[in-house]
């Protein structure tokens, strides 16, 4: 496949790549190309080959050196204040930054000096204040109160807030050493999003967009700093109320972005759906192959859909017998017991069950 125009320097074409590369930096400076406008869809992009590198970074032991100087910072307590420290876990994939600056045009929030994953302080206030706010919808927490805890500013005054957050850093010992995981926007109807004229129908060709998530399992520090205990312990609960019912960064409405405390069993309704995938069988479902985004889609109804997209489409293609992979690379419709795996509200199509087919 031809890398597009080249979007790489020259002097960094002969640099090798370790398993412990900075990832922010590696994102930033070395996608080798951008996609051309006609893509050859039986091979990746340059953009998922360099997410594909970036999922693959593992801990340096530069950072597990940085992170135990942070764990010792943050069971300590400063005079004249109390401190809280405590480890959250998420229960499902993060993502975080989707909106920030990036040569592949969907970013993730990384430490700068690091390039491992971190919640930013400004995330987990911003949570809590939205969690403030719907104590004050049920008169359970005033403005005043508000104003203390977050501080304000208003046309001639200001002040800070009483209690003082700081970025909570990502754990080396969890999920491995390995934080990342590539995962997939597919947009179904790009004209219609693009200029809402035209009408979305099933024969729009699909434009998978690739990113990267940070995966479950991965446990983070927190630290709060507040006037005495009582504030201390107030805003923990709100912190973690918030990030178990509420979820922190993007696509939360569709199971991203929710921790619990680390080793709890205790797992919000909004939560829950997104703690594991879970499988289940759709009987005599309508199979189809898509060879423009190479796309398997498996439908029960115009409301209920699964997709196995790229390698795992054709890793489900190639499970099937000659017969029937060659009926559904022809366009043609198959009729099929498929095994469906749901996380949240996003459906993959798992396997199509060769003997129950027709």
């Amino acid at each position: 496949m031809s890398s597009g125009v080249k979007a790489r320097r020259d002097a960094l074409e002969g640099l090798k790549l370790q398993i412990e590369t900075h990832a922010g930096l590696l994102l930033q400076r070395y996608l080798a190309g951008h996609k051309p406008k006609q893509r050859d869809n039986t091979q990746d992009t340059p953009e998922e080959r360099l997410l594909d590198l970036a999922a693959g970074v593992k801990v340096s032991e530069v950072y597990r050196a940085a992170f135990r100087r942070w764990r010792q910072f943050a069971q300590q307590t400063p005079a004249g204040c109390e401190r809280v420290c405590f480890a959250v876990q998420a229960a499902a994939p993060i993502a975080i930054g989707l909106g920030d600056a990036s040569p592949l045009e969907v970013g993730i929030r990384l430490h700068h000096t690091y390039g491992m994953p971190l919640l930013p302080a400004s995330a987990l206030k911003g949570l809590c204040r939205r969690v403030a706010r719907l104590l004050k919808h049920e008169n359970k927490l005033s403005d005043e109160a508000i104003d203390a805890l977050f501080g304000y500013s208003r046309d001639t005054q200001a002040a800070a807030g009483a209690v003082v957050f700081y970025d909570a850093w990502y754990d080396p010992d969890s999920v491995g050493g390995a934080p990342f995981h590539r995962d997939v926007i597919t947009v179904h109807h790009p004209a219609y999003y693009g200029d809402g004229k035209t009408p979305p129908t099933d024969f729009d060709d699909p434009t998978p967009v690739p990113f990267l998530v940070i995966k479950p399992g991965a446990r983070f520090l927190c630290v709060l700093d507040a006037p005495d205990p009582a504030w201390a312990r107030f805003a923990e609960q709100m912190l973690l109320w918030g990030l178990e019912n509420l979820g922190v960064g993007a696509k939360t409405n569709a199971g991203y972005g929710y921790l619990t405390r680390a080793g709890s069993a205790s797992v919000s309704p909004a939560a829950r759906p997104a703690l594991q995938a879970s499988e289940q069988v759709w009987q005599q479902a309508t199979v189809v192959y898509e060879p423009g985004p190479r796309r398997l889609k498996a439908a029960r109804s115009a409301q209920e859909q699964a997709f196995a997209e790229g390698k795992d489409a054709e890793n489900v293609l190639n499970s099937l017998p000659e017969t029937l992979r060659e009926q559904l690379r022809a366009k043609k419709r198959l009729i099929a017991d498929v095994v469906v795996e749901q996380q949240g509200n996003m459906r993959r199509l798992v396997k199509i069950r060769a003997e129950s087919a027709r």
